[in-house]
């Protein structure tokens, strides 16, 4: 296991080393003792650390804090900039126009495991759910309101994209214990402290102010109820570091293309049922990430307890209180 993730870690040392390897094999267990003697970076899973050489964490580090000073200096000049329009537009145009794909409604395989998948982001348990009062804040395309209210939640949905609640409105026609309306969660939302869940699934991370959504989707959670969020995550593992370069090098090479030809760009190149995922993460202009320390900050600013992530992955998915 520890060969395997030296490999993983040092490539370029890994190709030095293998003509060497291969022209005398009794010397590989004694070549992998010498490369191995040099310990690779260490992952925390519990923290999403990388454990780098000094200098890269360093730069690391800087990078993300001017990354955050930059953001704050920023948001309040944005609200009329064309990188947020281009993101809502983006957004309304998917709903609209790329309904099927992975992780939607329709794939079979996300549909056996959406119940779990819920469960186990919120950290509650399939029958808590019934007559509770849910918000699905930025509900896109309606997949989580529907499966909030197949678990018998009471739901209202809010969605910037008029498309977006046209299109769940339509999915949840049958169900009598569900409402949507249009709202933009960078403005005071339209409801009381009134919700016992609030749900917002991967949505601040575009708005270019993820604070200020933050704060306004919490505000909805009544004395005694939890907010959950998925919030894009900063990257510290080799292999994310290498996702989000896809994504970076995909934005880059459609920057100035129409949504129908950035469609058509990632039909050449990916799998139809992968279309979406990618024109999710592709499309927008605005797609911050964001460090643990920095959201549960604000979360405990808000007067949250219990601040905790439900799942160890790239991206932060994590559920908070509010005491009553």
């Amino acid at each position: 296991m520890r060969a395997l993730r030296w490999l993983l870690c040092n490539p370029r040392r890994v190709v030095v080393a293998l003509p060497r390897l291969l022209s005398d094999p009794r010397r590989i267990k004694m070549s992998l003792r010498q490369l191995l003697s040099h310990p690779p970076p260490v992952f925390t899973a519990r923290t999403h650390a990388l454990v780098a050489e000094p200098p890269i964490q360093y730069l690391l580090n800087e990078i993300s804090d001017l990354k955050v000073t930059v953001r704050k200096l920023s948001a309040a000049l944005m609200e009329s900039q064309p990188d947020r329009l281009q993101t809502k537009d983006s957004f309304s145009y998917q709903w609209e126009e790329i309904k099927e794909g992975v992780a939607l409604l329709g794939d079979a395989a996300w549909e056996s495991q959406m119940i779990q998948q819920l469960c186990t982001h919120s950290d509650y348990p399939e029958d808590w759910f019934k007559g509770k009062k849910v918000l699905d804040a930025g509900c896109g395309n309606g997949r989580w309101s529907y499966v909030l209210s197949e678990l018998g939640a009471d739901v209202m949905a809010v969605d910037q994209s008029l498309n977006g609640i046209n299109s769940v409105k339509t999915l949840l026609a049958n169900h009598t214990t569900f409402n949507a309306q249009q709202a933009d969660i960078l403005s005071p939302l339209p409801f009381s402290s009134e919700f016992d869940l609030v749900w917002c699934y991967g949505v601040t991370h575009h708005t270019g102010y993820t604070e200020l959504a933050c704060k306004n989707v919490a505000a909805a959670v009544k004395p005694g109820g939890r907010l959950f969020l998925m919030i894009y995550g900063e990257p510290m593992k080799p292999h994310e570091f290498a996702e989000i370069n896809t994504y970076v090098e995909h934005r880059r090479a459609t920057g100035r293309m129409t949504f129908d030809e950035k469609r058509a760009y990632l039909s050449e190149r990916y799998l139809e049922e992968l279309v979406h995922g990618y024109f999710d993460a592709v499309s927008p202009e605005i797609n911050d990430r964001h460090r643990w320390d920095e959201v549960e900050g604000w979360l405990v600013d808000l007067g949250f307890t219990r601040i905790r992530r439900t799942l160890d992955h790239l991206n932060l998915h994590l559920v908070a209180d509010l005491p009553r």
